[in-house]
């Protein structure tokens, strides 16, 4: 929870603290391509967790419960059935399943 403390002060100073959660949602959709031309770059990492983290508070929620949702929504990938690898790698669970 500091982390995300610490970005939303530095974050608000700097960007206005009148932003909706979309901004830093679009500037991590372009980070994420960052990363996938840097796959082992720790700091495109830590970028794209930075605005997540932010985007998460300007929606409403705290770390604590990002993370809890993750447990949560693991849980339900393991018992779902997966789909077979696409061009790019990318397996996704197969649709319709109850």
């Amino acid at each position: 929870q500091q982390l995300q403390d610490e970005i939303a002060r530095w974050s608000d100073a700097t960007f206005g603290d009148e932003r909706p959660p979309t901004r830093p949602l679009h500037h991590l959709a372009m980070e994420v391509q960052e990363l996938i031309a840097e796959p082992h770059d720790d700091e495109e990492y830590a970028d794209c967790l930075i605005l997540l983290l932010d985007a998460y508070r300007m929606a409403g929620g705290n770390t604590k419960q990002l993370l809890d949702t993750a447990f949560q929504k693991l849980e339900i990938n393991k018992q779902r059935d997966w789909g077979t690898p696409d061009e790019n790698g990318v397996v996704e669970h197969i649709r319709n399943q109850p």
